[in-house]
């Protein structure tokens, strides 16, 4: 008997507790009900600390949570295509514009790599030069390029003299200027296969030394190394890039229909900020230094002395031009400059001095003559970009305003996103309560 009476107060127990349970879970209920009819307080945008499971103090906030204010736009339909619409419209007439401006430059360009070749003048295949000219004209009706080369004693650039007694090619190069090229011209030289943006090459030199410092020689060897020193004497200026210099010269443009000249500067085709990175002197003594190898046949038995010092860095203009890199194989850099005369058409003659060979490493050297407009030099491929871009953005704009009209889709309604929502997305004031005591 008194196991049954056990048995039955255990039951007893087990509905009352279950009772209790109940009228706990009602009382939280009423509870929670009266919480939502009661207004909310107004939340503070101040961040709180909370304490994570390290104990480590953490401040909540807009920044943690990635709700600071900011412009966040809702992509519609009504939105998005008039911005593919305006931008078609702005880059369209850009693009029209630069392309008919690329049309009204005159250049030409020929290719004299094979001078050397030749002893009598000979015409040049048709892809050895080119003509762009802004006025319409038969290229098949000129007179060809011709060219051939003949053995000087002086080089033509003033400064620099022959004591070596070396004999010096030099192309003869005769061109037609179809029709007169309206002023400034400028004179460039092109390059093929040269690949100046190497990175062994483009950090081959030493800028404290080109600005005339005395450099130590380990640090001369970190950075102009195997061109730092030559027979124990101090290459100056050291490196790859001044050694592979261009260094063929061209001269005065000499008229062979009227037997006038037109001549060119090589004064101002440096940018200014270039004069601030040479210097006229250097802290070196004048035995301690040599010319590199590839300018050493310009200077007695290769070595500099008192009638044939080293240069003066910051007259050098070509040479600051050569030491701006090309970021690809194929460039163009400006070689000299007419700003004030126009070039007539005619049949003209320019003689260059052929120093830099080309053919060995199977590339090609050009000579350019160029004018400009307002917008700048010949390009085509800025219009063409542009052009391209404004009309891609037509096309999608017509394409998606045609799949909008036809077959419309519904939006979502722009209240459900986070940063509509009250608080910005922030924990609601029972999760901040629960962060705030570490629950």
């Amino acid at each position: 008997m008194p196991e049954e009476e056990q048995v039955h107060r255990r039951q007893i127990e087990r509905e009352e507790q279950l009772e209790r349970e109940e009228d706990d879970d009602q009382d939280e209920e009423d509870e929670e009900e009266e919480d939502d009819e009661e207004e909310e307080p107004k939340k503070s945008r101040k961040p709180f600390k909370f304490i994570n499971k390290e104990n480590i103090i953490i401040i909540d906030g807009a920044f943690r949570q990635q709700r600071l204010p900011a412009w966040q736009p809702v992509l519609t339909p009504r939105s998005v295509l008039p911005a593919f619409f305006i931008m078609g419209i702005i880059f369209l007439p850009i693009g029209g514009l630069l392309y008919w401006n690329n049309g009204k430059v005159d250049e030409i360009m020929i290719n004299y790599s094979y001078c050397r070749q030749y002893e009598n003048p000979v015409y040049l295949a048709p892809n050895l030069y080119s003509y762009l000219m802004s006025k319409e004209f038969d290229v098949n009706n000129i007179e060809a390029p011709a060219y051939h080369y003949q053995n000087v004693s002086e080089f033509m650039d003033e400064e620099w003299s022959n004591p070596n007694n070396l004999t010096i090619p030099q192309c003869v190069l005769d061109f037609t200027i179809p029709s007169t090229m309206q002023g400034p011209i400028y004179m460039y030289y092109r390059l093929t296969n040269f690949y100046q943006n190497h990175r062994l090459y483009i950090k081959n030199f030493d800028a404290f030394q080109l600005l005339g410092d005395r450099i130590s020689p380990s640090t001369l060897n970190t950075n102009c190394g195997p061109l730092d020193k030559r027979d124990g004497q101090v290459i100056y200026p050291c490196g790859l890039v001044a050694n592979s210099m261009f260094n063929d010269t061209a001269s005065n443009l000499t008229s062979i229909t009227s037997g006038g000249n037109y001549t060119f500067t090589t004064k101002g085709i440096a940018w200014p900020e270039d004069f601030q990175k040479y210097s006229a002197e250097t802290e070196y003594a004048l035995s301690e230094l040599t010319p590199p190898p590839n300018w050493a046949l310009r200077y007695p038995n290769g070595k500099y002395d008192e009638q044939h010092p080293p240069p003066n860095l910051k007259t050098m203009e070509r040479l600051m031009v050569w030491m701006h890199m090309a970021a690809l194989p194929d460039f163009r850099k400006i070689w000299a400059r007419n700003d004030y005369d126009d070039l007539p058409a005619g049949r003209w003659r320019v003689h260059i001095d052929l120093n830099f060979e080309t053919l060995q490493y199977q590339g090609t050297k050009w000579i350019v003559l160029s004018n400009t407009t307002p917008l700048g030099g010949r390009n085509p491929y800025i219009g063409i970009a542009y052009l391209a871009i404004g009309g891609l953005c037509v096309l999608v704009g017509l394409v998606f305003t045609l799949a909008q009209l036809i077959k419309p889709r519904k939006l979502g309604d722009k209240d459900y996103l986070s940063w509509h929502k009250e608080g910005g997305g922030l924990p609601t004031n029972k999760r901040r309560e629960k962060l705030e005591k570490n629950e």
